[in-house]
């Protein structure tokens, strides 16, 4: 059993945003800065999945590290676990976000809110709200006869020459095609 892959990732962020990283005492033995850039984005992947599937697109629009242009820009590097690297870049490729840096930063900013918003609280209110966002997946999902139904209507609508239907994944991509 080797060790998970890991995706050394380089980005710039501002030296408020570092500041404000090290200072976070969320985690306790969390000290050095891709440590915490990983905690943080571990934390979120809820949110990061919420933010590609109903994100708005970015229009590869650049955004400034800093609102501050006076403000000092550091080098960071962060060890990503590959499946959250590929996750990045999925929104990355699908929200048309100019750079990758720019959405490590943008959920770095969201966690600082959460984190303004609820203080000490904020771990308890982010599994409140997973749960919550758990339940609306659960409650929304079409049953067998629901979907079985959809289909037989779909099929009834297509020209006798053209009877394939592909089936979509949950990404949009291709997943299995019905020769009738």
């Amino acid at each position: 059993m080797g060790l998970p892959e890991l995706h050394e990732f380089h980005f710039v962020i501002g030296h408020s945003m570092r500041i404000r990283m090290e200072k976070l005492d969320v985690w306790g033995n969390v000290h050095n800065i891709s440590g915490i850039i990983v905690k943080i984005l571990l934390l979120l992947v809820p949110v990061i999945k919420r933010e590609h599937d109903w994100g708005k697109q970015r229009k590869s629009r650049y955004e400034y590290v800093s609102p501050d242009p006076n403000e000092k820009r550091e080098h960071a590097h962060a060890y990503l676990p590959e499946n959250l690297y590929r996750k990045l870049k999925l929104i990355h490729h699908d929200l048309n976000f100019f750079s990758m840096g720019q959405i490590v930063r943008f959920f770095i900013r969201v966690f600082f809110k959460l984190v303004d918003e609820y203080k000490e609280d904020v771990l308890k209110e982010l599994e409140r709200m997973y749960k919550e966002w758990e339940k609306e997946v659960k409650d929304g999902r079409l049953t067998l006869r629901q979907y079985m139904r959809q289909l037989r209507i779909v099929v009834q609508h297509l020209r006798p020459r053209k009877r394939i239907i592909t089936v979509y994944d949950h990404r949009f991509m291709p997943f299995w095609r019905l020769r009738l």
